[in-house]
């Protein structure tokens, strides 16, 4: 097991863009290397129960990806946790699935899919005034924008519902949204809505927060989006950023993608660096590796070992 974890580490660091400056050792403070929970677990909808899959070539995949980030997350001394479900076999990896980070402005996606269910219950469309209020919450994160549509929607009480509909259970509403913490699991759930959509909101209304999703604003455009190797891939991500009480920055990106050999959603959140900055770098890097192994590049040669939850893809 020494000799293919240290093969797959230099293949994967061979493919991998170089860190930026940010991202150097010791700009994040020590911490424990984070647990590790590998292999693909089947997961037919938001909120069901995973099973453990007895897949050898997923699980074995699964452990090669988790063993390039572990290395990598223990020597930036950071804390990571990332997720992916594939759609074409319906498979979910998870690494360090138990951590905890500040939702931050990844709230802003299910305060957005509250007042869609909310128009979908009354049967109507988006009012000028809320498209315009959603706009600057997804596209630009806007803030005064957000506090005026979590307040329109009903606060916390109808977050509250909208995360009970999702299966979403280790994340709470607050009352001053975004200070809360959650996890990658819950995270999954709700950027899986997004990409596959629930019965609960009208398709139409769902395609407008796909497409808010998919402009977010150039200075935003980074995060899970990093190292994606099909340049024509349709990307749909939102970002959040906030330090702790302990002025340590928690930077989450999450989202989807959807390329010609490849379709899933994406989650990866880490807490414990000193700047928005470092938290960035580390957050893109994690997601290079991810996509090196899920998204092929455009000519068609895979950017990393070649699919990685993939059961009946080619034995790298």
């Amino acid at each position: 097991m020494q000799t293919v974890f240290r093969t797959t580490l230099a293949a994967v660091a061979a493919l991998l863009l170089p860190l930026t400056a940010s991202a150097c050792a010791g700009s994040v403070p020590a911490a424990e290397a984070p647990a590790i929970n590998v292999g693909a677990v089947p997961e037919a909808a938001p909120g069901a129960a995973p099973e453990e899959t007895t897949d050898p070539l997923a699980a074995r995949d699964g452990q090669l990806l988790s063993a390039a980030l572990d290395e990598y997350a223990a020597g930036m001394g950071a804390e990571v946790s990332a997720a992916v479900y594939d759609f074409s076999t319906g498979a979910t990896w998870y690494y360090n699935r138990d951590g905890r980070y500040l939702e931050a402005s990844l709230v802003k996606v299910p305060i957005l899919l509250t007042l869609l269910r909310q128009a979908t219950e009354e049967g109507r469309a988006l009012t000028e005034d809320e498209e315009y209020l959603a706009a600057l919450m997804i596209e630009y994160s806007d803030n005064p924008s957000t506090t005026a549509l979590y307040e329109s929607v009903g606060g916390p009480e109808e977050l509250s519902r909208t995360y009970e509909l999702l299966g979403v259970s280790g994340t709470e509403a607050t009352e001053t949204w975004g200070t809360n913490d959650t996890g990658v699991e819950d995270q999954l759930k709700i950027t899986r809505a997004v990409a596959e959509g629930v019965d609960w909101i009208d398709e139409d209304l769902l395609a407008f927060a796909v497409g808010l999703m998919e402009n977010v604003d150039a200075g935003q455009r980074w995060g899970i989006s990093a190292g994606v190797g099909d340049t024509g891939a349709e990307i749909a991500l939102k970002n959040g950023w906030l330090p702790d009480d302990t002025l340590a920055w928690n930077v989450g990106s999450t989202g989807f993608v959807r390329s010609a050999a490849a379709e899933y959603s994406i989650v990866v959140l880490t807490s414990g660096a000193l700047t928005m900055d470092d938290g960035v770098s580390v957050v893109e890097e994690a997601a290079r590796m991810i996509n090196s192994f899920q998204s092929p590049a455009t000519d068609g040669t895979a950017s990393g070992p070649d699919r990685v939850w993939r059961a009946d893809g080619p034995d790298a």
